[in-house]
């Protein structure tokens, strides 16, 4: 009589390994439905695509790197799992998510950047572009974060850059053709005041207030404002909060609005549209309420006013200045803005257009340190024109 054979049973390992592929198929089968997304209003940033396929690109093992990026960008519903990994690392007593620090008075920290050696091509095509054009005065300022401020509101231990030191190493490397604007001893002294916002990288209207008091003084700019602030929302959610998943309690903004009413007319060029006004209300609508201030990065924005100024001001900025601009209305003229993330026109021929009396750069430290574009935005076009045009674009589109 034959003998039965009885069937092989599954191992706990072999059902746990198992489970794991059928896990993974799934997900990667969600991933596929799901339409991709361009931008994500959550984290207020541009998002992975699907990277091309080229024999080059899996060579050097760019597409390798860029797919592994599309993947974390397009998991199937990112934020939620954003959220419960936070809210976990927070039982375990982990004080970081996503490169964000959750610090004293559930103040959120944006870690700081390391210098690179971009910085310092930067640096000298700040410095270069000066040179050539010395009857332009051209300024700096570089605004430090949180966690360069208030260190001590950092978690204990945590491993970041000190920004005070980083900002020692930039000053005096432009030489005399460029006067930098030193804010952080300013904001240091201030640093139990709410000029940082909770859940956002930006500063405050009050910390871009104590910034505007020192440039004021380099920049030879009349006294005569005073600081009258308005709030017009409480429910701002910022970039952090949504990078890290920590839920903390909302933010406040509020607005600069001068005593003595101001005309002007603010043009955003490419998008051929005016307004009357700096603020954007609509914007307090959405996710992003920070794009209350100018309506958020544009490439390219002229304020015209009516100040009783000769000066004109160039400012090539990230969007910390987006909320300092208000300050500056009173004393120029006419102020253009140009993002150099987003923009690709040239500036010689702008400088020529408009006749600057003042160049005013300003950025938040940790873009700085990041910004791989500035350079050849300052650049002769006619010595690399072509090379701006191709790295220049592929930094805009990841640029958040």
């Amino acid at each position: 009589m034959r003998q039965r054979r009885d069937r092989p049973k599954l191992s706990p390992y072999s059902f746990l390994g198992l489970l794991f592929l059928l896990t993974l198929i799934s997900f990667e089968a969600l991933n596929l439905l799901c339409e991709d997304r361009v931008f994500s209003e959550a984290e207020n940033r541009y998002l992975e695509q699907r990277p091309v396929l080229r024999l080059a690109g899996i060579v050097d093992g760019r597409f390798m790197r860029d797919y592994e990026k599309y993947q974390t960008d397009q998991f199937f519903s990112r934020d939620a799992w954003i959220r419960f990994r936070s809210g976990a690392d927070r039982l375990l007593g982990k004080n970081e998510s996503g490169g964000v620090y959750l610090g004293e008075g559930e103040q959120l920290y944006e870690k700081p950047e390391t210098l690179k050696e971009e910085v310092w091509r930067n640096l000298d095509a700040i410095r270069l572009f000066a040179e050539e054009h010395p009857e332009t005065g051209t300024y700096l300022l570089l605004a430090p974060g949180a966690a360069g401020v208030k260190p001590e509101g950092l978690p204990p231990f945590a491993p970041v850059e000190d920004q005070a030191e980083q900002l020692h190493q930039i000053s005096g490397y432009l030489g005399e053709a460029v006067k930098e604007i030193s804010v952080y001893e300013t904001l240091r002294e201030h640093k139990e005041e709410y000029l940082y916002y909770r859940t956002d990288h930006h500063w405050t209207t009050l910390g871009a207030w104590y910034a505007f008091l020192e440039a004021r003084q380099v920049m030879g700019i009349e006294a005569g404002q005073e600081l009258d602030m308005y709030p017009v929302t409480s429910r701002f959610q910022g970039t952090l909060a949504s990078r890290s998943g920590y839920q903390v309690p909302s933010d406040t903004i509020s607005v600069y609005w001068p005593r003595e009413e101001e005309q002007l007319v603010v043009t955003y060029v490419e998008e051929q549209k005016k307004s009357a006004s700096l603020y954007a209300s609509e914007k307090l609508k959405g996710r992003d309420k920070y794009g209350v201030f100018l309506d958020g990065n544009h490439p390219i924005v002229k304020i015209r006013t009516m100040a009783d100024s000769d000066r004109t001001l160039l400012l090539l900025k990230d969007s910390y200045a987006n909320c300092f601009v208000p300050f500056l209305t009173s004393s120029f003229r006419e102020i253009v803005l140009v993002d150099p993330r987003y923009y690709y026109g040239n500036i010689e021929e702008l400088l020529l257009e408009q006749n600057f009396t003042d160049i005013l750069i300003l950025y938040n430290l940790n873009t700085f340190l990041q910004d791989d574009v500035l350079h050849f935005v300052l650049e002769d076009p006619k010595k690399s024109g072509e090379e701006k045009g191709g790295l220049g674009s592929e930094s805009a589109s990841k640029a958040g």
